[in-house]
């Protein structure tokens, strides 16, 4: 159970704890109200919906449309139902999008969160796969990720606007694009990635940068062997 508890008046929160503090205030605002009605799913792509009453702990309606995979792998799904305050992370009722992209692997979302009855009827349109002129450093294939030789470069497409690298807990490095918005500090967002103990986020390369940066590397090598 969440527990918030009061604070002396010349207490300062630090910045990493402003969204925890916001979780709070809202579940205490909320928690007397009336159960929500939200559309959920009648169907895998949901084409047809049915409104229902949300348990006391689901304080909120979700509208999410996702992308899985790569290229012709790729799935797509939509989901609506009602949902916790830690699954609706992204502003309220704002059409937010985020990826992370390991090149290899990828996924998507297009997802808002609201907090009025059967607001979540409108179905999101597919996140975007076009390229958006990013560059990231990356692994070419899950077997190098596993060994840790990665030495390639990834495309970022869509809302992937920042690199990234880290380690899951069973030591596989991760290389990729991911957008920024997961970059932030967060109770919600940390557990989301809770996978990937070890996370930095960087600024991403444009096209022509990195390429001046990779001619400077292979320079610099043939200098120093």
């Amino acid at each position: 159970m969440l527990q918030c508890f009061p604070l002396p008046n010349t207490y300062q929160p630090p910045p990493n704890m402003k969204l925890l503090l916001t979780v709070c205030l809202t579940w205490a605002l909320l928690y007397t109200a009336e159960s929500l009605h939200c559309h959920v799913c009648k169907n895998e792509m949901c084409s047809n919906t049915t409104s229902v009453q949300c348990p006391a702990t689901r304080l909120m309606c979700q509208t999410i449309t996702s992308v899985r995979g790569t290229g012709s792998s790729a799935t797509v799904t939509v989901n609506k139902q009602c949902s916790s305050l830690l699954s609706c992370f992204t502003p309220l009722g704002v059409e937010t999008e985020w990826s992370v992209n390991l090149g290899y692997s990828r996924e998507a979302h297009a997802q808002i969160c609201c907090l009025t009855d059967n607001c979540n009827s409108r179905t999101l349109p597919t996140p975007s796969s076009f390229m958006n002129g990013k560059v990231c450093p990356a692994c070419a294939s899950s077997a190098d990720s596993s060994s840790g030789t990665c030495n390639t470069t990834l495309n970022c497409v869509g809302a992937e606007d920042s690199c990234f690298n880290g380690n899951t807990t069973s030591n596989m490095l991760l290389l990729g694009c991911v957008t920024r918005y997961l970059c932030s500090p967060g109770a919600a967002i940390l557990a989301m990635l809770a996978n990937y103990p070890s996370i930095t986020c960087e600024a991403p390369w444009s096209v022509s940068i990195s390429a001046m940066l990779v001619t400077l590397a292979l320079a610099l090598h043939k200098i120093l062997v």
